[in-house]
């Protein structure tokens, strides 16, 4: 099912979760509702972490299969296991590793050997991907559960943070200028919040106005040194900070209220089995990731933090089974939502396979003859950016340049992008209105200084519209220009910037030789006029 989709790595995991929760909710009320017999909490408890460490252990094989090149990468990484990128491959195992140490304590030596085994290979998996906020929050873990496990005197929690502080430090330096990323980014988030401290710009603000602002602060500074490490950014590898950025203090209250409440439930119990440590483990995990990354993008971390949050507030009893049996109000809500939902999912499912296999065709060169068909996907897509995206490079494509122009401003209410920003500069210039299309791409300079392409399609377009003077000066700038990345397009870019100068170079001498020759002329004829 996933080669049906385009983002093949996270989109059907989505969607699985969505019809599993779903399933899971109305069996849940249904049986609660129908049956005589009690749920036992403790009865899910092996079935969970037995899910929970076979998806981890098997995205760990895979992920270390990939790193020694047995199995091919999915994308322009080493690791990443079935996901998208190390990070979330990284999150996804850092989630489920404290659930091993359920086995860890068996009485059968063997599931005790092969606990150890699997706890050995995920933090391996871990280390391979290369992901410093997976090593930190593996790191975390190990520590907790050392702490809890064993009696440690004050002076071996001392040197535990010693040697956490050098972790820390020392994953700093081995990827220096990321790490600068990071600033940059937390550094333009925060006058995101200071604009809107209160209820933020709402759900996907983030994404939707972060561009805008690193293009501001690049204006204002143009001599940045976080000039060559800035990139296209759409979330701000910060978890906390994506929920005061989306929806203010107001959120981020709700949120620590929410942790309050978690901390509560689990001081409370003071009998705690080691489910609820594992519970506590895994939402640390979660946290302490949350700090330099975004595990909330990937379905396993929802799944395995939701959980964790209900073993946590109910402590391995039944009160929660015990409500939905008492109260028929939560039922009754849940077996009129859930239909809804599903069909809802089901309709977006269709209509995501649906764009993905109409994007293989355009590819494949039948762009004109789908275009009815991304104008069909547009009423029941119209709210995904990367769709509208997609649309309007099509339609900008084909040559439609009015109407990508239009598709292009509706996604831009969506996603603040430095792709989007030159895909609508040049429609504007297709369309001949220079003063929108210079815009767009000094703002596209602006989002990602590092980048050579608005650069170049500003001076070819100085150039073709009879600024001269204008296509040199830019052109003077790009060879000039440091490279972040050095390849053939930039290189190509620079001998064609060399080219237009020596041309405008030479037309000029060209105009002041014929000018001259004109003067000449005009004083030869006056010479020759009789006194």
């Amino acid at each position: 099912m996933g080669s049906s989709f385009v983002n093949i790595q996270t989109t059907p995991k989505w969607f699985c979760f969505i019809f599993a929760s779903s399933a899971i909710l109305l069996f849940f009320v249904l049986f609660s509702l129908f049956s005589t017999k009690e749920i036992q909490f403790k009865n899910f408890i092996l079935p969970v972490c037995l899910i929970i460490t076979g998806l981890s252990f098997t995205q760990a094989v895979y992920g270390i299969a990939q790193y020694f090149r047995l199995l091919p990468a999915l994308g322009i990484y080493r690791v990443t296991g079935s996901l998208d990128n190390p990070a979330g491959f990284a999150t996804c195992l850092c989630a489920g590793f404290p659930f091993f140490f359920y086995f860890l304590f068996k009485k059968v030596i063997l599931i005790r050997f092969l606990s150890i085994a699997a706890i050995i290979i995920v933090g391996l998996a871990v280390i391979l991907s290369g992901s410093r906020a997976g090593m930190i929050s593996l790191a975390a873990v190990c520590v907790l559960s050392f702490f809890n496990l064993f009696t440690i005197n004050k002076t071996q929690k001392v040197v535990t943070g010693i040697f956490l502080v050098i972790l820390l430090s020392s994953l700093y330096f081995i990827k220096r200028d990321s790490a600068n990323g990071r600033l940059l980014i937390w550094r333009c988030s925060w006058e995101m919040i200071k604009e809107k401290p209160i209820t933020g710009y709402g759900v996907g603000g983030f994404k939707a106005n972060y561009m805008n602002f690193q293009a501001k602060y690049f204006e204002e500074h143009p001599d940045s040194k976080y000039a060559m490490l800035a990139d296209n950014i759409s979330r701000p590898f910060n978890e906390y900070v994506g929920v005061l950025v989306n929806y203010g203090l107001a959120g981020f209250l709700c949120l620590l209220l929410f942790l309050i409440l978690l901390i509560r439930s689990f001081k409370r119990n003071k009998e705690k089995a080691l489910l609820s440590y594992i519970a506590a483990w895994c939402l640390i995990a979660i946290a302490v990731f949350a700090s330099f990354s975004y595990p909330l993008r990937y379905p396993f971390i929802w799944v395995a933090g939701l959980l964790c949050c209900l073993i946590i507030l109910f402590q391995g009893n039944d009160k929660m089974f015990k409500l939905i049996k008492k109260s028929y109000i939560p039922s009754i809500i849940i077996l009129l939502l859930a239909p809804i939902v599903c069909f809802k999912t089901y309709s977006r499912l269709k209509a995501e396979m649906k764009w993905c296999k109409v994007a293989h065709l355009s590819l494949a060169g039948e762009t004109e003859q789908m275009l009815p068909e991304y104008q069909f996907l547009h009423a029941k897509l119209q709210n995904n950016e990367l769709f509208l995206y997609n649309y309007a490079a099509e339609l900008n494509y084909s040559k439609h340049y009015e109407e990508s122009r239009s598709i292009a401003n509706e996604c831009e209410r969506f996603l603040a992008d430095y792709d989007l920003q030159m895909l609508m500069a040049d429609n504007y210039q297709q369309l001949k209105d220079y003063t929108k299309a210079e815009q767009h791409y000094r703002k596209a300079a602006a989002m990602c200084p590092a980048k050579f392409s608005p650069l170049y399609g500003l001076a070819k377009m100085y150039n073709e519209t009879g600024r001269k003077d204008n296509a040199i000066v830019i052109a003077q700038q790009i060879i000039h220009k440091p490279v972040k990345i050095a390849s053939p397009t930039v290189v190509a870019i620079r001998r064609e910037m060399m080219q237009l100068i020596e041309e405008n170079k030479t037309n000029k001498l060209q105009n002041n030789n014929t000018r001259q020759g004109n003067t000449l002329n005009i004083q030869s004829s006056d010479a020759a006029l009789p006194p």
